[in-house]
């Protein structure tokens, strides 16, 4: 998996949009993939939501993260470091929106997302779709997504509302005539 840092001139472009990370000054590095011709960067935290199991929270089914390691902090605390696909961002030029290569120096956080690289693309795949899907049908949990950058990417992910087509089939009774 490609580890990039985003550029200023994205960060900047960027800020205005719901729910995007803050930039700090330090930027953030971020993870590239591709899904349905579009490419993400998917941030790396350090502090991810998890269920009371340790779990990646979930939505619609769909993780809403991917948990590389977990950090004990001075005081005990876990905290929970990997991706945050709720958290991606929308890539439209991967010359001017990537900075420089990201050298994940955290060999075992990098291991365990690299060998992992089919099921993180796998889980971001289910994430987008849940996503996706609870936005064209209206369903219940769509608001659970509320912390999610990708609702600045309806047009993008063609996640708009759908009209539902209810077709009814009628009900046709074949009559013989009797025999006799």
């Amino acid at each position: 998996m490609k580890f990039n840092k985003l550029s200023n001139d994205f960060v900047e472009k960027t800020r205005d949009l719901q729910e995007v990370l803050e930039d700090k000054g330090r930027g953030y590095s971020v993870a590239e993939i591709t899904y349905n011709d579009l490419t993400f960067a998917v941030p790396l935290r350090s502090n991810l939501e998890v269920d009371s199991k340790g779990k990646p929270k979930k939505i619609g089914g769909a993780p809403t993260s991917f948990v590389a390691d977990i950090q004990i902090g001075e005081n005990g605390e876990k905290f929970h470091r990997g991706l945050d696909f709720q958290k991606a961002l929308l890539i439209s030029d991967k010359e001017s929106d990537f900075g420089n290569e990201y050298p994940l120096s955290d060999n075992k956080q990098k291991t365990t997302i690299n060998d992992n690289e089919y099921e993180i693309l796998k889980q971001f795949k289910r994430y987008v779709n849940s996503y996706v899907r609870a936005h064209q049908k209206d369903l219940p949990y769509k608001q659970q997504f509320y912390r999610s950058t990708l609702q600045n990417y309806h047009d993008e992910l063609d996640a708009h509302k759908k009209e539902v087509k209810i077709m009814v089939k009628k009900k046709r009774t074949i009559v013989k005539p009797d025999d006799e």
